[in-house]
């Protein structure tokens, strides 16, 4: 999944804490192995090499409920938020490593975005299977898989007594119970995430799923313009918005899927939609020349403090 785990457990001893712990790093690694699109012989990419072959493809479950999931989420975001952009996410690595970093060109952007669609991932509920329509589509669970697979490692330590438990996926934080003496988990989100000085928005909060996700972390300049490494899967272009989401859910996969849609969408919208969900809120931050403009959901404010 292209990220680094960790977790944080309040155990009875240290022999408990070490054996949940491996159990949660174990069913990453399993996870990673079904959903990595940079392993070639996942499961993930076996799935993606058969398409336009007509044939459908029987799935593990897991990769199923993620892909499903992640169906509903399209859906809900009218295709801002889209697993099959696998073509353009690979497209885009070649471009970051270049010495001179360029832009696709319009035939480039023309072929790529003729093989992106989640409307040609077709899945059958029954048989647990998934048929990709177009040739040469490819899948890229890089916007879900590690909400998935965060709450799947606290879901693995508390099948061993322990309640209190964080993990964290590459700034995904997934929460159990609060640590021993406390009601919540205290969680700090800077609105300009590269600046340690900047303001920060601080959240109480315990059996949630927290994700931010905005071109602070990751992003690339092209005739000095910074492109977000998310990139819109209906331009195939990077977001120029300089828009930075954090998104609180009872559902790992909707809190780090809507978090990066929520960055290509107009804020407005973008709270409107998160106003209609239930267990989900988000508060969206764009940084301007004139300062930090905030949009936040109407039921955001209960665990801010």
């Amino acid at each position: 999944m292209g990220t680094q785990f960790s977790v944080i457990l309040y155990a009875e001893n240290e022999l408990l804490a070490k054996e949940a712990s491996d159990a949660a790093f174990e069913r990453i690694e399993e996870l990673n192995g079904i959903m990595s699109d940079y392993i070639e012989e996942s499961e993930l990419n076996r799935l993606s090499r058969t398409s336009g072959s007509g044939q459908a493809v029987k799935v593990s479950d897991e990769l199923f409920e993620v892909l499903r999931t992640a169906w509903v989420i399209s859906e809900k975001t009218d295709g801002v938020f889209d697993v099959t952009i696998g073509p353009m996410t690979r497209a885009w690595r070649v471009k970051r490593m270049m010495p001179e970093p360029q832009l696709p060109d319009d035939n480039e952007l023309e072929e790529l975005l003729s093989r992106v669609g989640y409307q040609h991932m077709v899945m059958d509920e029954e048989a647990k299977s998934v048929l990709l329509q177009k040739e040469n589509m490819r899948l890229d669970l890089g916007g879900i898989a590690k909400g998935y697979a965060a709450e799947e490692a606290v879901r693995v330590i508390q099948t061993y007594g322990i309640r209190s438990v964080l993990v964290d996926a590459g700034g995904d934080i997934t929460l159990g119970d609060p640590p021993p003496g406390r009601e919540s988990w205290d969680v700090a989100v800077p609105k300009v995430r590269r600046d340690p000085s900047a303001e920060h928005i601080r959240l109480r909060l315990a059996g949630k799923t927290v994700t931010t996700s905005g071109d602070m972390f990751q992003y690339i300049e092209i005739g000095g313009k910074r492109y977000s490494h998310i990139i819109n899967p209906k331009t195939g272009i990077g977001s120029t918005d300089r828009l930075q989401a954090t998104v609180v859910s009872s559902n790992g996969m909707y809190a780090d899927a809507f978090a990066s849609a929520l960055t290509l969408m107009d804020p407005e919208d973008g709270i409107a939609l998160i106003n209609r969900l239930e267990e989900t809120e988000a508060v969206i931050f764009q940084n301007t020349e004139e300062g930090i403009i905030e949009w936040m959901s109407d039921g955001i404010a209960r665990f801010v403090y």
